[in-house]
């Protein structure tokens, strides 16, 4: 279970002198201790902001509140965090709207504080007008950073206008890295530490991670982000640099999917850094696993202590290592698309989840039936469907689904790329097709508990991806080089396997290629 660090309770607050008489209501709800109920904290937070943001007082006067507020909002994005870590989508509608209208009301607190950055004046003391810009630009990317994290969680694309706040506030703390006084540089890397933070998480693609996997980075990242570069050049290698027009309201784009203009004006982001971090990490984790199996320890325990590991809390090992490598590959190699996609209006049947799956071949009930969606369009590779219709089902990305037309087809077994849900009654599924059919098995690994199997689906090669046969399983199935298949039908098939290699792990499932085992034990 992930760990949240949540403020819930926020101290007495202290009245800040010259505040205009008006604001007396929101200062005695900032100094009241926060409500139980989350959406009437909201409710709130959203009614005073609308007070402000309406109010045509100088700015002066209304900087004094500012600060308390922000700690108030974002105690309350603490709290829907908190919720939104067991929930799976599609979200219900009320938490739906509830977390869209958090997010819109953090944008409206920067909007505030964006009203104060224009308004700094020049003054005798640069350096102090300078650190007071810093700062400010740093909570407000703060703010915006919490927004964006809010809405990956929610399975939303980015609330409009989020990237062009974020890009008119960086443009205030870009030249503070290049000033030559030190102490500007040193206050400005931590402020912009909190875009890199948005743009890598960007670039890890958020609608195909899980709650819990975005959590867990967006904390991560408070640790390894100041590795990241951001800059208005071009930045190398190549390979792992991304760029973003300001004027545009678009997350920044990697040179693997399209190259930049050729024009001033540009930002730059490298998580080159970044993932040489992680490799680190990744060789170290792997040595720590290894050590634990061979003395026999738990693999759970303490092994990822933060102090030693230089890691969060919230995922277990296995499930780090998993998502560590898939850090990396997105920095470093960022994925472009390979198959252009063909709109389709079609219906098709989905079976959710690889026990269902299971079961439906086995001549079973699945779990959660069968249901109709629709195919909005299609590749070589996969499908995009969507559906309009309540789901009982647990959706993830990560997970698996069979995908047919009709009752006269085989499954396709295909693979949850990413979830977007924009509206609360609508739920949209990228998928990547992993099997052209299947059948069910069971396997043991060794070193495993006794006389206990897993279910899986074994694959037959797929022209184009994979030579071999392959095992869909369940995430952390595979534990050791050689396993047990026993395959049943007309007659009962036991075999011992080799596995060559892990292709792809996520959090619900692995794919592994094997072969039958030269040498049996």
């Amino acid at each position: 279970m992930m760990t949240v660090r949540l403020n819930t309770t926020i101290q007495q607050m202290t009245v800040p002198d010259g505040v205009p008489k008006q604001f007396e209501k929101m200062l005695d709800w900032l100094a009241a201790e926060p409500e139980d109920d989350c959406l009437a904290e909201l409710a709130g937070l959203r009614g005073h902001l609308d007070e402000l943001r309406m109010c045509a007082l100088p700015v002066n006067e209304i900087f004094p509140c500012l600060e308390q507020l922000e700690l108030r909002a974002l105690d309350i994005a603490g709290r829907f965090r908190a919720q939104l870590l067991g929930a799976s989508l599609p979200l219900p509608k009320a938490l739906h709207d509830a977390t869209g209208g958090l997010v819109s009301g953090l944008q409206d607190l920067v909007g505030v504080l964006q009203r104060v950055l224009t308004s700094i004046d020049e003054g005798p003391n640069d350096t102090k007008r300078a650190l007071e810009e810093i700062l400010i630009g740093g909570r407000a990317l703060r703010l915006l950073g919490e927004g964006f994290v809010l809405g990956g969680m929610r399975g939303t694309d980015p609330a409009p206008g989020l990237w062009r706040q974020a890009f008119a506030v960086l443009e205030h703390l870009l030249p503070y890295l290049e000033q030559p006084i030190a102490g500007l540089q040193q206050a400005a890397a931590p402020a912009t530490l909190q875009f890199k933070r948005m743009a890598a998480i960007s670039a890890l693609q958020p609608e195909s991670l899980t709650a819990r996997e975005l959590a867990w980075i967006h904390e991560y990242l408070e640790m390894v982000a100041a590795s990241a570069e951001v800059a208005n050049a071009p930045l190398l290698p190549e390979g792992a640099c991304f760029w973003a027009d300001p004027g545009e309201d678009e997350a920044p784009v990697p040179y693997s999917r399209r190259v930049a203009p050729a024009r001033r004006g540009l930002v730059f982001f490298s998580a080159f850094g970044m993932a040489k971090r992680v490799s680190e990490q990744v060789d170290w984790l792997e040595r720590r696993i290894a050590e634990a199996e061979v003395v026999g320890l738990e693999r759970d325990g303490e092994l990822l202590d933060p102090d030693a590991s230089g890691l969060p809390f919230g995922l277990t090992p296995v499930e780090v290592l998993s998502l560590l490598n898939r850090l990396r590959e997105r920095w470093i190699a960022p994925p472009s698309r390979e198959h252009s996609r063909r709109p389709r209006l079609y219906s098709a049947q989905v079976c959710v989840g690889l026990r269902s799956i299971w079961a439906v071949h086995k001549g079973l009930q699945p779990k959660g039936g069968i249901v109709e969606w629709t195919v909005c369009n299609e590749s070589p590779g996969g499908y995009g469907i969507v559906s309009v219709s309540e789901m009982h089902a647990e959706l993830v990305a990560g997970m698996v689904l069979g995908l047919r037309r009709d009752a006269s087809e085989a499954w396709s077994i295909c693979l949850v790329r990413w979830i977007r849900s924009n509206e609360a009654e609508q739920i949209e599924l990228g998928l990547q097709v992993v099997g052209s059919t299947c059948t069910p098995v069971s396997i043991g690994f060794r070193g495993g508990e006794l006389r206990s199997t897993t279910s899986a689906l074994l694959l037959p090669p797929l022209p184009g991806v994979r030579n071999n046969v392959a095992i869909l399983a369940p995430a952390g199935t595979y534990t050791s080089r050689r396993f047990v298949l026993v395959r049943e039908g007309q007659h009962v098939y036991i075999a011992q396997g080799r596995v060559l290699g892990l292709d792809l792990q996520t959090a619900s499932v692995e794919l592994f290629q094997y072969e039958i085992d030269p040498f049996p034990i």
